[in-house]
């Protein structure tokens, strides 16, 4: 009797030290959630970052991806992160802004000259004091990835000049500063998700909507615009964020590896983003967009008459962090 009573507390102790061993032997297993397509940059680096971290934790760290919104919007998803319901996600800082205000600056229009520029400014002293806040919010921010430059498209007719935005009913993401943006411009902002975006553009509930060349051809807009006005009104940045509640979880040594990955994806998904963005423009071409370059002096034209949006949103976001921000775009390269 006593032989059979060792025998099973051996047993219970060899179970225990599987379940319940160093975190170094558990397996992890993590979702991430992303809103674009397969081929949208965004999604392309989430799942290299999946495969990088599994490949450092020699599968014992598994990230799932979970493309164009399945798991939710942005908004959605950040909240999971926050509440630890979902592990990662990569927003828009511009949808970002609406939880941490300051992240609203990146947005600033025709703030930012070239990529090169945004990566001095995001990755350096600046960027880094931006993620620094997202811990309060249940957040923690690995790193920015790149969006790119927005541009205009509708079906209604070639905007070449600040009047021709007149009346235009246009799709803006949900978020403040792009309201006001259009708004200001003389057009109509409607702001929306981007999974709803399609059928608003194929059904005429708006003209127009603006976003890089990636998202335009990931998203088949070409199928429904007709018209791409090259207006790089924006520089559209993207944070790797992971949810607090998962990442304090982690072991330190789990935590260095992920940041590990982190450091690899970041610079294959700004690679690939710049990549196809060269490329794309072509490829839009080809499927009958008709493009145009707005002149330098209509651009200007543009800047100016938002000046008082940019004011108003530099009120909102702080004007410390405005100085700050002009003046790293100031010492930072133009490439």
């Amino acid at each position: 009797m006593n032989r059979r009573f060792a025998a099973a507390c051996a047993a219970l102790l060899v179970a225990g030290a599987t379940a319940w061993g160093p975190a170094q032997a558990q397996e992890i297993r993590a979702r991430l959630g992303t809103s674009l397509p397969d081929s949208h940059p965004q999604t392309l680096g989430a799942r290299k970052f999946a495969e990088l971290v599994e490949q450092k934790s020699q599968g014992r760290i598994r990230i799932s991806v979970y493309s164009g919104a399945t798991l939710g919007s942005d908004q959605q998803m950040q909240a999971a992160l926050r509440g630890g319901t979902q592990e990662f996600t990569v927003p828009s800082t511009a949808t970002l802004a609406n939880l941490v205000k300051e992240f609203g600056v990146i947005g600033l229009p025709f703030s930012f000259s070239t990529e090169a520029q945004a990566d001095a400014v995001l990755d350096g002293p600046f960027g880094q004091g931006l993620l620094a806040r997202l811990p309060e919010k249940g957040l923690v921010g690995l790193a920015f990835w790149e969006n790119g430059f927005r541009n205009l498209t509708n079906s209604r007719r070639p905007v070449s000049k600040l009047d021709d935005l007149s009346g235009l009913k246009v799709r803006t993401m949900q978020n403040n500063l792009y309201i006001d943006l259009f708004n200001g411009l003389g057009a109509n902002a409607v702001p929306m998700p981007v999974n709803e975006l399609f059928t608003a553009l194929e059904t005429r509930a708006v003209d127009a909507q603006e976003n890089p060349y990636t998202v335009i051809h990931a998203q088949k807009f070409y199928d429904v615009q007709k018209y791409l006005s090259v207006t790089g009104h924006a520089y559209d940045a993207l944070v790797l964020l992971s949810s607090r509640k998962f990442w304090d979880g982690l072991k330190p040594a789990d935590q260095a590896l992920v940041q590990a990955a982190t450091r690899e994806a970041t610079l294959y998904q700004r690679q690939t983003s710049r990549s196809l963005n060269q490329t794309l423009r072509a490829e839009l071409a080809k499927a009958g967009m008709q493009i145009n370059e707005v002149p330098a002096t209509e651009r200007r034209r543009m800047r100016e008459r938002l000046q008082p949006v940019i004011d108003k949103h530099i009120e909102s976001v702080g004007a410390e962090t405005a100085r700050a921000f002009f003046a790293a775009i100031d010492h930072a390269p133009a490439r």
